[in-house]
């Protein structure tokens, strides 16, 4: 059994982080039923450890549950069941009935759409208005310099999305949360991985910024530097944006 242990450090090390982002953003309140993403990945899957383990330590009131939607074929989901029983959580699943006429370009994004879509619905039944999902601050660097250099606009994903036609919002509690960090907290408290490799992986131009990224901060001497790059997107230069200055 995965136990949610208790120490002083974790407030800098997780606890304080994700506070502040729920607080800023009012992510979850009060008796709220809220949803992990669970892919069997690192990140969702320390998510849901953390969120448990706030659950359990802070002032935080909120029920907590967990949603796995299998992507390609039927997998077996004893490893996720097996860590939700541990953390006395229930885990809600389904099979995602996939296109196969999906767009190979996008692939990654249009199969993202349809596993919330299929989260969506399962929300929806169980009355589960928050969906938490385990985006970090990597991620949002990432898909700054993606939507920079690739679509040509400036901005990224927001830290809170409501799901069109849904009572139910998407939030990303690690915002201010590195992968670095992740790594470091999923190898600390033991948690397992589901390991599922996507046949697309090899197509995802992430991985390619997820490099650059690595690189740019090595050669600048700046750690951690998707954090500032979050505080950024935070504290836009309004009056210097070339669309409130063009006539």
């Amino acid at each position: 059994m995965i136990p949610l242990k208790f120490s002083k450090k974790y407030s800098e090390s997780f606890a304080k982080p994700l506070l502040k982002a729920i607080k800023n953003y009012k992510m979850i309140v009060s008796g709220q039923r809220v949803a992990v993403g669970l892919s069997g990945g690192k990140d969702s899957i320390t998510l849901l450890y953390l969120l448990a383990w706030l659950k359990r330590y802070s002032h935080l009131d909120f029920e907590l549950f967990a949603i796995h939607i299998n992507t390609f074929g039927n997998h077996d989901n004893q490893l996720l069941e097996n860590l939700c029983k541990d953390l006395g959580i229930q885990l809600f699943s389904d099979n995602l009935q996939r296109p196969d006429d999906l767009p190979s370009k996008s692939i990654c994004s249009a199969c993202a759409r349809l596993k919330r879509g299929a989260m969506r619905e399962i929300c929806n039944r169980e009355k589960i208005s928050a969906l938490a999902l385990g985006h970090h601050a990597t991620d949002a660097a990432e898909t700054l310099l993606m939507n920079m250099l690739i679509n040509k606009k400036l901005g990224s994903f927001c830290p809170v999305v409501q799901i069109p036609d849904s009572k139910v919002k998407i939030i990303r509690p690690m915002i201010y949360l590195t992968e670095k960090r992740i790594i470091a907290l999923h190898k600390e408290f033991e948690l397992p991985t589901s390991e599922r490799k996507c046949p697309y992986e090899d197509k995802n131009q992430r991985k390619d910024y997820k490099t650059a990224l690595q690189q740019l901060s090595e050669s600048l001497s700046i750690p951690d530097a998707e954090l500032n790059i979050v505080s950024a997107l935070e504290n836009l230069d309004e009056a210097n944006l070339y669309k409130n200055v063009r006539a």
